[in-house]
Parts: C-alpha cells; structure tokens; sequence
C-alpha cells in the first residue's frame, strides 16, 4: 500500500540526466550543482563503495538491516534489492531522503535495464513511488529524516551517500555520525565515497575505526568506518 506522505518529488526543472563514463546514468542537481554520482561510472561508483565494501563485508546474519542517508536516484537500494535476491538473503532497507526525485525521472534513469535485470524494474519504480513495501524477504523503506526511524533500531551497514561536504555541509556535522554511531550494530559499518579528513575526523570522534581504502574510478580512496 502506497503511502503519499513523502516530500515533493524533485522533476526536471531541479535535476536534469547526465551519462557516465561507465555507461550508466546520473542526475545533476541544480539546486547543489553537482552529480548524484560520480562522473567516471555511477554504477561503478555505487558498486565498488556500497556493495564491494559494505554490504558484502557485513557477517551473515538474518535479517540484515541496512539504513542508506542519502537515498537520491534509487540505485545503491536497488543494487541492495539485487544483492538480496543473489544471495538468498532476508533485508531490511530503510532509505532517508528528504527531496525524492519524481518517479519518471527515475523511469528515464532505467538501472534495471542496464544492470541486465529489466524484470525486476517495478521493484525500483515502487522504491520511487511507495514509502513502504515487503517483497519476498526484502522489506523496503523510505523516510524524510531520523525522526522517521524507531531509536530501538540498529543497523548492519549504513550507505552514507549524502552529497559531498562542499554541496550539502549541514549533512556531515558531528552530531550526524554520532548519530548513525548509535544505530550501528557491534561489527556493524558505515562506507562513504568520500575521504575528506575532517569527515573522518568526526566518525572517528563519534566512536567508529576508520580505515581508508582504495575508491572507486576516479577517486583515490574511501572511507570504511566500523563500530568494533
């Protein structure tokens, strides 16, 4: 059952698409000026930091829980969603994004397709459309804030994927990991595309080891945080 209070969607007047050198499609946001994504591959990016070095690394457990700050075109849900049904494995996906894009921007975006499993596109268009959702063992949803979140609820792997520091510095205080500190399970993480110092100053302040490891094409590294 779709649930109708979410944010006002985000159309073309405020995103426009711009491909990426690995083929795959981003956005452009007009309001930060910047990509959702890297411009050297989207999917790539979102492979390597997300999925690579997050969520494949998180013990087995049942069900994994995974919270993505930062929800934006759909893409590291839906290669969660992928992962998921690869691996025979139950989730729990809870996505935040405060400024949903409209769902036929994210038609024209068609990871489905390019990812080789267009079958499985009414799963992303719903990740678009509903804010709640169970399909098999995939539980899926999307909040506007933390405040949408039970404080009880712990999660394996965070995807922070929030805009860079430079765009959106609001969303990399301090008092944002220390948050997400709170909600990550022992041997949980956090993965992050970016390796800005004080980023990892403040997750290193707010309780995680931080490691850097070699990024994604076109960035030399990357942040893995974990609470041990």
């Amino acid at each position: 059952m779709t649930n109708h209070d979410i944010s006002p969607t985000l159309g073309w007047d405020d995103v426009y698409i711009v491909t990426t050198r690995d083929g795959s499609d981003t956005l452009f946001s007009r309001a930060h000026a910047a990509t959702y994504h890297s411009v050297f591959g989207a999917v790539a990016e979102s492979k390597h930091v997300f999925i690579q070095h997050g969520l494949s690394t998180v013990p087995p457990r049942t069900p994994v829980a995974i919270l993505e700050f930062g929800f934006g075109t759909g893409l590291n849900a839906f290669l969660a969603y992928l992962f998921a049904i690869n691996h025979d494995l139950e989730m729990r996906y809870t996505g935040i994004e405060a400024y949903p894009i409209d769902l036929q921007v994210a038609r024209q975006l068609d990871y489905p397709q390019y990812l080789a499993f267009p079958e499985e596109r009414d799963i992303f268009h719903r990740m678009h459309s509903e804010t709640s959702f169970t399909y098999g063992t995939f539980h899926f949803c999307k909040v506007n804030d933390f405040a949408g979140i039970s404080m009880d609820d712990r999660f394996d792997c965070i995807f922070f994927d929030a805009f860079a520091p430079g765009a959106q510095p609001e969303l990399w205080e301090q008092s944002i990991f220390d948050q997400l500190f709170s909600m990550t399970t022992v041997g949980g993480c956090l993965v992050t595309y970016c390796a800005q110092g004080e980023a990892r100053r403040r997750m290193e302040r707010a309780g995680y080891k931080v490691e850097r490891i070699p990024g994604p094409p076109g960035k030399r590294e990357m942040l893995r945080a974990v609470r041990v």
